[in-house]
């Protein structure tokens, strides 16, 4: 007997340390019993509460006192989404990017009017929803503080929440799944409000009520994402046939391209091109003007434009001689680039033949010899009867 009454102890003593989230039936992340969310009132009084309060994680499931709370409300379960607007339902505002309904109804033994949030998911064709609510209305303040007081009282005995946060004109009644929210506040025209508030912690639904001015910006990039969007898609296509009337026109030709070696990418405006880079050493270019000559001979040959005119040259500070020409025909814009290196020459004093072998550096290693390079560029033409649409801009701010 004696064996037992120290095991009951002990059982006791374990609950008494056990975190309140955790008696509570929270798991995961949400055990944390030190984050803290807050939220504000209509006189600006900010609340803080545990944030399991007020949001999850973790997914629990719908408690039978919470589907009860729901129906005794009078409310649609928060965060739903269906096709049709429940029946009794009329359009209380609609706004840039949020739409609320209401309907008159009797709960708690009171009248008022039960309502939601909503947005149109033009994408999916359903109205998606997050908080529902029901409000009563009164001539003074008394009156909804009383009704806040009632409330309470139901909830408490009637339907389990396993705490109650209270604050200045205003309670949460806490859940593992919902969020309920009781306030008193005092409408523009003078008279009191006593509304509950809920809302699903596990689903964010259509989200959380904005301004105004918020969901104007938020309908804005809505409609420039949706229109960038089906821009990439009709830009890809106008691309695509370009490119297979190119081919079409080069088989008829029998243009080869660029052959081994080259690369194909995605220009900046989304014409295929490609690229082929080379290099040789410097010491087999005899004569610059004719190595170009040769590799601009054989471009044209692959791709069917002339090089026409004498490449442009210049010397680059690093003594490097850039040469470059572009050429063009009905299907191409082609351009061929080369870099010849500076001559090696020996620093004033230095005696390579008795200091280093040939070709070596001090540590006995071949000295580094630059290379000759190339680079050849091939940019498909947008053909007549193909033409990109403009890019959408993205909303002014």
């Amino acid at each position: 007997m004696k064996k037992l009454i120290i095991v009951a102890a002990a059982a006791a003593l374990f609950a008494g340390c056990q975190k309140e989230a955790e008696r509570f039936g929270y798991k995961g992340v949400d055990l944390s019993d030190d984050d803290q969310m807050f939220f504000t009132t209509g006189s600006a009084v900010t609340n803080w509460v545990p944030a399991r309060v007020l949001s999850v994680c973790e997914e629990y499931p719908l408690s039978p006192e919470e589907s009860a709370l729901l129906a005794a409300a009078g409310v649609i379960t928060p965060s739903d989404s269906f096709e049709k607007v429940p029946e009794g339902y009329v359009k209380d505002s609609d706004e840039p990017w949020f739409a609320t309904w209401k309907k008159e109804a009797e709960n708690f033994g009171r009248k008022g009017v039960n309502g939601f949030i909503s947005h149109w998911n033009e994408d999916k064709n359903i109205w998606e929803t997050s908080e529902t609510y029901f409000s009563s209305y009164y001539p003074d303040e008394a009156g909804a503080l009383a009704a806040l007081a009632e409330t309470r009282k139901i909830i408490g005995e009637k339907f389990s929440p396993k705490k109650f946060h209270d604050f200045d004109k205003c309670w949460i009644a806490e859940y593992l799944r919902l969020r309920v929210m009781c306030i008193v506040g005092q409408k523009p025209d003078g008279s009191w409000s006593c509304m509950l508030d809920i809302n699903d912690k596990c689903r964010p639904g259509c989200g959380q009520w904005e301004p105004l001015e918020a969901q104007a910006e938020r309908l804005a990039d809505y409609k420039y994402r949706k229109a960038l969007a089906a821009w990439k898609v009709e830009k890809a296509k106008v691309l695509a046939a370009n490119h297979a009337a190119v081919e079409k026109i080069r088989a008829e030709k029998g243009l080869s391209l660029l052959g081994e070696g080259a690369r194909e990418f995605d220009g900046e405006d989304g014409r295929k091109a490609y690229i082929r880079v080379g290099t040789c050493d410097a010491e087999s270019v005899t004569n610059k003007v004719d190595f170009w000559k040769d590799k601009a001979a054989a471009l044209a040959a692959a791709t069917g434009v002339a090089f026409e005119s004498e490449p442009a040259s210049e010397e680059d500070p690093s003594g490097y001689v850039v040469m470059g020409a572009l050429a063009t025909n009905d299907i191409y814009d082609v351009r061929l680039d080369m870099a010849f290196p500076p001559p090696v020459v020996a620093s004033e004093g230095e005696k390579a033949e008795e200091e280093k072998p040939e070709g070596e550096n001090v540590e006995g290693e071949p000295a580094p010899k630059p290379p000759v390079e190339w680079r050849e560029l091939c940019f498909e033409k947008l053909l007549p009867g193909f033409a990109i649409p403009p890019r959408p801009q993205p909303p002014k701010r």
